[in-house]
């Protein structure tokens, strides 16, 4: 048997290894350049439809948790309108104002806060999903990407997946080199 016989199953081996990775660059160097705005314009539809259809953007907004996350906040500018912004308004009423009623005060605003914060954030939701086309902005935003970026962006993201399916196809090439290996040799000696 020829040393040059060997060369088959590794031949096999290279072609299925070239196959997967010469069709990674032509999709991402040809095809994607060629159909990403279409992709893109499809893509940022159906995100827009399902975050907003699914009401998940207003669930997470209206939430008694999201309010409770920036009640500290809430509560610092209460508090420092009930002690500067108010005597400022009315200087009068600042003579009648003491600690206690402050505090009362700022107990009442936070509660009826947490009262109304999720029906006002329904009804912003509600005038945001109007008002802003999701979809476009998503679509401007990735056409300002390069194709560049984006096949670096990509490579990054699957290039382990990549090489896993290149050296599976190397493999499955290595096999059907070495079948075909067996039936020439078979061939051969008959």
């Amino acid at each position: 048997m020829s040393p040059w016989w060997l060369m088959i199953p590794i031949l096999s081996a290279l072609i299925g290894w070239l196959t997967i990775h010469l069709a990674a660059r032509l999709f991402f160097s040809w095809i994607l350049p060629k159909r990403r705005h279409q992709w893109t314009a499809t893509i940022a539809r159906q995100i827009s439809q399902e975050l907003f259809a699914s009401g998940l953007l207003e669930q997470k907004v209206a939430n008694p948790e999201s309010l409770q996350k920036i009640m500290p906040q809430v509560e610092v500018h209460v508090d420092d309108f009930l002690r500067q912004g108010l005597p400022k308004a009315f200087p009068v009423i600042s003579t009648f104002i003491g600690e206690r009623t402050i505090g009362q005060l700022k107990e009442i605003f936070l509660k009826e806060l947490e009262t109304i914060f999720p029906a006002v954030m329904k009804s912003y939701v509600g005038n945001l999903q109007q008002d802003l086309d999701l979809a476009q902005v998503i679509i401007d935003k990735v056409g300002s990407f390069t194709s560049e970026s984006i096949q670096i962006a990509a490579y990054q993201a699957i290039g382990a997946d990549l090489n896993k399916a290149a050296a599976l196809a190397a493999g499955l090439g290595l096999i059907i080199g070495l079948a075909q290996l067996g039936i020439v040799m078979a061939t051969v000696t008959y």
